[in-house]
């Protein structure tokens, strides 16, 4: 049996799609013989290896609530990082038991400063990785005298709110700011950003009034995009383990940002195109296919129970591709990638747990 764990949401009737989303998973029971349940995070116990579930069976054709034995195998569906204690504290205690978690987003992957750190010790991937430290006062005076321009975002941030770009002009400093989110929250696009000049000798003032908590941050080396008619834009590409145990690249796009001087996230006005628009180069998809792949494969050492990742990549304009920041609960859109692949790798650990 495979145990499909849902945010609580579909079982509580807040999600239309319910319905929709069981049967993409029926039919894959279906498809390839085995049992499957769903069941919350919530009822997961750290002193009790039982949960109750909706169980279905493709022999019987039928769905049952009832308190089973947690299967060793569970597809995690993962639209959110998980940042309950508790929860994260019984799944540890269940993993340590050999249970599977497949694709659990435990908040501790969001963490951009750590994963930086963690590829520079990959020589074939640290040179695609911009210089980023721990933000401080030293650190930023550091970079910006190093690079001229720099970015400080939250360690754990999204949506491309709070974000700080600082770029050395002559005796000032050019600086634009992103909304923290506090609020427009729910608006499809965050208001403008703010954009001030100040004198170099105003930065310490600066950074002292708006980071108060600067070990919340990071500070970065900018990298200067590549321009599709005068835009920046950066690269999303997401990757998958298979059937096969193997890693594959299933989707590839590109964000490009609204104006010449904002960002490229979606909610900061940017917008999601196709390569194809973008009419890249063969040598330029295929880098990004090459470094993807070496990515995950790194990750995969310290988060073994990520079978999907999505990057932020970015081509500069001297061609050069770098890594940018990792998201554990990549937006999919197609069945294939939602429901089929990650199922399959689901199987295939099942069956490999069947043979010993």
């Amino acid at each position: 049996m495979i145990g499909i764990i849902l945010p609580s949401a579909f079982f509580s009737g807040k999600r239309p799609c319910l319905f929709a989303d069981f049967n993409h998973y029926k039919d894959l029971a279906e498809q390839y013989g085995t049992d499957i349940c769903f069941f919350s995070l919530q009822e997961l116990k750290k002193d009790s290896p039982l949960v109750e579930a909706l169980v279905y069976s493709p022999i019987h054709k039928q769905t049952e609530k009832k308190t089973i034995a947690l299967p060793q195998i569970n597809l995690v569906r993962n639209t959110s990082y998980i940042r309950d204690r508790q929860i994260v504290g019984k799944i540890k205690i269940l993993q340590n038991k050999n249970f599977y978690f497949l694709n659990l987003p435990l908040i501790e992957q969001a963490n951009k400063l750590k994963n930086c750190e963690f590829l520079q010790q990959f020589s074939d991937v640290k040179e695609h990785v911009p210089a980023t430290k721990q933000l401080s006062f030293a650190h930023l005076n550091e970079l910006i005298n190093l690079y001229q321009k720099v970015i400080i975002k939250p360690l754990f941030g999204s949506k491309g709110r709070n974000i700080t770009t600082i770029e050395k002009e002559a005796n000032k400093y050019r600086i634009m700011q992103t909304s923290p989110g506090n609020k427009h929250r729910n608006a499809k696009i965050s208001a403008p950003p703010k954009v001030v000049s100040i004198l170099d000798t105003q930065l310490k003032s600066f950074y002292d009034n708006n980071f108060p908590r600067p070990t919340s941050f990071l500070v970065q080396q900018w990298i200067w995009l590549k321009n599709d008619q005068g835009l920046p834009f950066d690269l999303r590409a997401i990757v998958q383990r298979n059937g096969h145990n193997k890693w594959q690249l299933t989707s590839r796009v590109a964000r490009v940002a609204g104006e010449k001087d904002r960002i490229t996230n979606i909610s900061q006005g940017g917008k999601m195109v196709s390569l194809s628009e973008l009419k890249l180069k063969k040598k330029d998809r295929a880098k990004i296919r090459a470094l993807s792949l070496k990515l995950a494969q790194c990750f995969a050492i310290i988060y073994p129970w990520s079978a999907e990742m999505g990057f932020d990549l970015a081509l500069d304009r001297q061609g050069k591709l770098w890594y940018l920041e990792t998201n554990f609960c990549p937006e999919k859109v197609r069945p294939e990638t939602i429901y089929k692949i990650p199922f399959a790798y689901a199987y295939f650990l099942l069956v490999k747990q069947a043979e010993k």
